[in-house]
């Protein structure tokens, strides 16, 4: 059956390989484009509104591909994934998509995929009801922490200007009448336009934890862990940080705690 394929992918040659099997398994196929970023992926969907068969990275040049779903409509469109990552973001996503392959595609991979496309290719040639929607923002941030974009340097707001600093010399952070305060571990406090709720999702989770509502601790800055009343915990930082507060651990999050820990 002649079918469109069409292949998004940043990296050349992962592309140029990937097409090569693609018409060694199905050589009847018409592999229409080889796309590189989420623009251009816009769109060629917009311009061929039939259905299609898209082999899509989910990392491309210019951002991650979940944006393309809040800008154009693939609703007759048989997406399958290629990452090298197999969890969180493709597990979510393995519910809206006919499969994902695991780089570097494997041949038998391959065609299993189109033994499954073969199942399901009268739904694709048919117009049919969007799936229940889906928070591609949520997806996306899961994909930059696999990939592991997490924030590098803290900007500080000075008289004279900015000054980075790197988020490995930052002992915690916490929220004091509603200002977000980085202390570091030379004991110098800084006033941050970013808020916890945006730290934690930024930083890298092996090395920084929201512990509880007022902070975010960097591991390295512990000097133990204590028993507290009602199954909680008290964080004692290193002898020289002070934050001012005890560092309450709830009962619920305590075992999150002490898994991070013992990582």
């Amino acid at each position: 059956m002649d079918y469109k394929i069409l292949i998004v992918e940043d990296e050349p040659l992962l592309s140029s390989a990937l097409r090569n099997k693609i018409e060694t398994i199905r050589p009847e196929w018409n592999i229409e484009a080889e796309l590189r970023t989420v623009v251009e992926t816009v769109e060629w969907i917009k311009a061929n509104p039939g259905p299609a068969l898209i082999f899509m990275d989910i990392q491309l040049a210019d951002g991650v591909c979940f944006s393309i779903f809040e800008q154009a409509d693939v609703t007759n469109k048989g997406i399958i994934f290629t990452t090298a990552y197999d969890e969180y973001a493709i597990e979510a996503f393995d519910v809206n998509s006919i499969a994902y392959l695991l780089k570097p595609i494997k041949t038998e991979a391959l065609k299993q995929v189109f033994g499954k496309v073969d199942k399901v290719i009268e739904a694709m040639n048919q117009q049919f009801n969007p799936s229940p929607s889906i928070d591609y923002l949520k997806l996306a941030e899961q994909v930059n922490r696999l990939q592991n974009k997490y924030r590098k340097r803290i900007m500080i707001s000075r008289s004279d200007g900015y000054k980075q600093i790197p988020v490995e010399e930052i002992a915690f952070f916490s929220v004091d009448e509603k200002l977000t305060m980085a202390s570091t571990f030379k004991q110098k406090e800084h006033i941050i336009d970013s808020t916890l709720g945006d730290l934690e999702k930024e930083l890298n989770p092996e090395d920084f934890l929201r512990v509880n509502r007022q902070f975010i601790i960097n591991i390295n800055a512990i000097e133990k862990v204590e028993h507290y009343f009602g199954s909680k915990l008290i964080i004692k930082l290193r002898p020289n940080l002070n934050p001012g507060r005890k560092i309450i651990v709830s009962r619920d999050k305590a075992s999150l705690v002490k898994q991070w820990l013992n990582q």
